[in-house]
Formats: structure tokens, C-alpha cells, sequence
């Protein structure tokens, strides 16, 4: 598969729907570089990260270090997912409670089975990704802040603790 024949494919989704896709990274456009298996690098985060495309097969992994994992079995399908995500990405309204967030996320799954098979496999990127929204050690940034802030409560609370402790001292 040489780069006109994967641009083909991406060039419609560039960059609006491939920024959906949640990986970190600038999305390239060809040429593309290969990497050391021959793959056309199409997203490189610029450390170790990257989304490459299998010139032989046409399948689109993800590669983080010595990890891969498929994010479509092939460019056909990459396209049909990122507009399934996109969709529940952009277009739908946010989860209001877990249950809400659950239902979305199998809604994904279930249509992304039907979709690419293998993509939806345990261990592939999307699976993983899902697993790690469910997670119970998932964060929400807007409640990273809010802890955030409470955590500076409780800095200055200690401080102002400090500071009495001190001026009794001193008395």
C-alpha cells in the first residue's frame, strides 16, 4: 500500500475526526516515513508513541514502546469506527452517572464488534481504551481539579496549624 493509497482513505478524516481518536500525537500527512517493520507512520507523539499502517495487510495499530495493538483491521474500517466514535464523541450528550457511562461505552463496543471484529478483540486499542474509561482509577479532569483545590485546603490548613503551633511556642 503506498501513501496516496493510505492518504486516500485518511484525508477525509484529517484532522477533525483522527484528532477524536484518543491517542497523544500530531497526525502526519505523506509522505509518510516508515518504520523499523516497513509500516507507514501516520501519528507520531514525538517520543513513543505511534499509529502506523501496515503497507502489506493495511491494518492500523497502535504503538506505544514495545506495545501494539490493532485500532482498525484495515483503512476501510478505520474510517467506519472513527465516525462511530466521532459520533458518540462529538454529537452525543455526556454520560449524566456511570450507569449512563456504561451504556455508551457497551453501545460503542457492541457496534464496534459488528463493525471490525478484530479490532474489537480483548488486548486491542479500543477494548483497552474502554477498559481504562471504566476504570474505577479513571479520573475526570473537572474532579482532578476539584481535588486539586481541596488538597490546597488542607496545604493551608496544615500551614495555618504550623503557624499556631509556632506562635504558642513563642509566647
Amino acid at each position: 500500500m503506498n501513501d496516496s493509497q493510505i492518504w486516500a482513505a485518511l484525508e477525509p478524516l484529517y484532522p477533525k475526526a483522527l484528532d477524536d481518536i484518543p491517542v497523544d500525537g500530531q497526525w502526519l500527512r505523506p509522505p509518510f516515513a516508515d518504520d523499523p517493520e516497513g509500516r507507514a507512520i501516520v501519528l507520531n507523539d514525538g517520543d513513543f508513541q505511534f499509529v502506523v499502517v501496515d503497507r502489506e495487510q493495511g491494518g492500523v495499530l497502535y504503538v506505544c514502546e514495545d506495545d501494539e495493538s490493532v485500532i482498525a483491521s484495515s483503512l476501510d474500517r478505520l474510517v467506519k469506527i472513527v465516525e462511530l466514535w466521532g459520533s458518540i464523541d462529538r454529537d452525543a450528550v455526556g454520560p449524566e452517572d456511570d450507569d449512563d457511562f456504561s451504556r455508551v461505552t457497551k453501545s460503542f463496543e457492541d457496534e464496534l464488534k459488528r463493525i471490525d471484529p478484530i479490532a474489537a478483540g480483548p488486548n486491542e486499542f479500543w477494548y483497552l481504551y474502554a477498559e481504562e474509561l471504566t476504570s474505577e482509577d479513571y479520573v475526570d479532569i473537572d474532579d482532578l481539579e476539584v481535588a486539586d483545590d481541596d488538597d490546597d485546603l488542607d496545604d493551608m490548613n496544615e500551614l495555618g496549624a504550623t503557624e499556631q503551633e509556632v506562635r504558642a511556642d513563642s509566647y
